[in-house]
């Protein structure tokens, strides 16, 4: 039996990929090994968002074919996407695949095999049109929570942003083939889904009859089994009435929600290209807060972005400090060739985006704690992913870290829950 082995850098959405193509591979008898292991595969899922992110592909290359030198090298994704052939000239890579056509990377190993050649199979993504069918088939060594890719490409183009370059435009999974998945997977011992994509909450736009990511979410509700649904990160402007409605009507939906506010000034939103105002976003978290009030919200922050003022800022730090998120995750501004962004003047330092992104993540970690400690005397459940010291340990409805003392009577995926008591390191602790 040959071994394949897998890395993923990045987002949720590669992430799912990277186990999409993993399923692929265990279906036709290979056996999945750790990425540190010898193994006759290797299978790298690259990141294009930050420089970062392509630097630490362009390592893992090398350090693949430092383990087995005589391993095929696979990469893929957004970075395979973006610069195929300067991947193609690294030394080792043998096969090349962007962010479509993975539903074929079996058959395209077995090719190199009877070929012994490199193949690149990067194709131009902005002529793809349809959603790449590519089911997921579990992680058993986690049988809690899956993440469920149903939207892919962007159509946003915002400056920073070279993501609708690498994913092409949107394109959306049938509702049909959601549910299949879903199905499938709780019947495999998952009890919650991640409804991940690019442009989440575009979900459907192209599809005949338009139908919308509530839409999904009410099918998704048929299936008896599935605890939670939880979305992944979601456009503020494209959070429509229908899924506030569901969210504060149906407790299997999670009342949690991320919401990219990327600055807190109107000067470096309008920069950014975004596509609302600093008021529109707080009149939304103000409603969302009124209609479900346990609600979560984490966010996503750039510092330093390329004319950034002091008192840009400012104002960010105000914002962030008025709305309260859960969680931030702050990260410095990235110069991307090919957007807008890049070509900016008055790019900021780096000394002061690191600044910058050291004050954002000590108002997340108080954020945290603040919203954590406002759980106490309220009812707190988890979805049990572990069991250590004694303890059932997992994620609350609401996005916290949880512990409820273990009775020795549950399993992995069930629900277990009770009165949040008190918060330690971190974690709500349910009696």
């Amino acid at each position: 039996m040959k071994t394949v082995a897998f890395t993923t850098l990045g987002c949720r959405v590669n992430q799912y990929d990277t186990d999409a193509m993993k399923g692929l591979f265990l279906q036709n008898n290979y056996e999945a090994v750790g990425f540190d292991e010898k193994a006759d595969i290797y299978v790298i899922n690259t990141c294009s968002v930050t420089n970062m992110g392509e630097k630490k592909s362009r390592q893992l290359i090398r350090k693949a074919k430092r383990q087995n030198s005589n391993a095929y090298v696979i990469v893929t994704g957004c970075y395979a996407q973006l610069a195929p052939d300067a991947i193609a000239a690294i030394e080792g890579v043998n096969l090349v695949i962007g962010t479509n056509n993975r539903s074929k990377i079996v058959e395209l190993v077995e090719q190199l095999e009877s070929t012994e050649r490199q193949i690149n199979a990067v194709r131009d993504i902005m002529k793809e049109s349809n959603f790449e069918e590519m089911p997921l088939f579990g992680n058993e060594s986690d049988k809690a929570r899956a993440f469920m890719k149903i939207q892919e490409g962007c159509n946003n183009y915002c400056a920073f942003c070279i993501i609708p370059y690498t994913r092409g435009k949107l394109k959306s999974r049938k509702i049909d083939d959601i549910v299949n998945e879903a199905n499938r997977l709780v019947n495999n011992g998952f009890h919650e889904i991640v409804l991940t994509g690019i442009h989440l909450g575009n979900y459907g736009v192209e599809l005949p009859g338009r139908p919308t990511l509530a839409d999904v979410v009410k099918a998704l509700l048929d299936i008896p089994d599935l605890h939670r649904i939880r979305f992944g990160s979601i456009e503020s402007v494209e959070v429509s009435d229908e899924l506030v409605e569901l969210m504060a009507t149906n407790k299997r939906v999670c009342p949690h929600l991320h919401l990219p506010l990327q600055a807190g000034s109107d000067h470096v939103l309008s920069l950014m290209r975004r596509h609302y105002t600093l008021q529109e976003y707080k009149d939304l978290i103000k409603n969302l807060r009124k209609r479900i009030p346990d609600l979560s919200i984490t966010t996503d922050i750039i510092a330093g972005f390329p004319q950034e003022t002091d008192e840009d800022f400012d104002e960010t730090i105000d914002t962030v400090r008025d709305i309260g998120f859960t969680h931030i995750h702050a990260f410095p501004y990235s110069i991307r060739e090919g957007t807008p962004a890049a070509t900016m003047h008055d790019q900021v330092p780096e000394a002061v985006k690191k600044t910058r992104v050291a004050l954002l993540n000590s108002l997340s970690e108080s954020g945290y704690t603040a919203y954590a400690m406002s759980r106490i005397g309220k009812h707190g459940e988890i979805l049990i992913e572990k069991e250590e010291d004694g303890y059932y340990i997992g994620l609350t409805n609401e996005y916290i870290h949880g512990k409820v003392k273990s009775d020795q009577q549950h399993n992995v995926g069930d629900l277990i829950g009770g009165t949040v008591v008190s918060v330690e390191n971190g974690f709500v602790i349910i009696e």
